[in-house]
């Protein structure tokens, strides 16, 4: 009587070369769609920021128009500079109150601004310090980008505007200004001083070759730097 040949390759299995074929595909398949992936929540990330870097000038504009032009921050925590701009991140202790006044979360009965606990931003809580608002008191709260940073935040009294701190433009009819460092972090946050952070480079005189191109390469560093942010006021093309 003839055997039947019962072979596991004759009844739907796979051989081992096949697996290993099957594996390498499915391996350049994951390699070649990472990169795709990884764009594309990128790009929501980028957007989740600009629309929170909005959210907060929107915020300051409402409240400003129902409080008689008066900004969201305590004076006794912050003061302008001899540009009357206010300079404030998103940090627990460096936002002079404007997260618990934007948000109704204020304490103080006596320091209050926000007398309707009107909730002018409502951004979303977060259970660590990353992407949302974070804190279990006024004074603690924080409110981070998608990457885990804070957002930086310029306020000006001026009807004509804030001075763009990059680049010491004064940005019309905008009286809050507002930028986030953008993926990982790659930004810039300048120094909150009377001065623009860019620098000129220095030409002609006794600097060096050598120090002339140092400087133009540190400029060029700080330029793609700068570019890496998100601007409430002004759009970012998207990588």
């Amino acid at each position: 009587m003839k055997r039947a040949d019962y072979s596991f390759a004759q009844h739907g299995g796979f051989t081992l070369i096949e697996l290993i074929v099957v594996i390498a595909i499915l391996a350049t398949l994951a390699g070649i769609s990472y990169p795709a992936i990884m764009a594309v929540q990128d790009n929501a990330r980028i957007s989740a920021s600009s629309k929170a870097c909005m959210d907060i000038v929107s915020g300051v504009s409402s409240f400003k128009q129902d409080s008689n032009g008066m900004l969201p921050f305590y004076t006794k925590e912050a003061k302008p500079d001899r540009d009357d701009q206010i300079y404030l991140s998103t940090l627990p202790g460096k936002n002079a109150g404007l997260l618990s006044i934007l948000t109704g979360y204020e304490e103080d009965e006596d320091d209050k601004l926000n007398r309707n606990n009107e909730a002018y931003i409502k951004p979303s809580k977060a259970e660590d310090p990353r992407d949302g608002l974070y804190g279990e008191s006024a004074a603690e709260l924080g409110l981070y980008d998608p990457w885990g940073k804070p957002y930086y935040i310029v306020l000006c009294e001026m009807d004509d505007g804030c001075i763009d701190p990059f680049t010491g433009k004064r940005i019309r009819r905008e009286n809050c200004l507002v930028y986030g460092l953008g993926p990982d972090g790659e930004g810039i946050a300048p120094p909150h001083s009377d001065k623009p952070a860019r620098k000129k480079i220095a030409k002609g005189g006794k600097q060096s070759k050598a120090a002339r191109r140092a400087a133009r390469e540190a400029a060029e560093e700080e330029e793609e730097a700068i570019q890496d942010n998100i601007f409430s006021w002004k759009k970012k093309a998207k990588k």
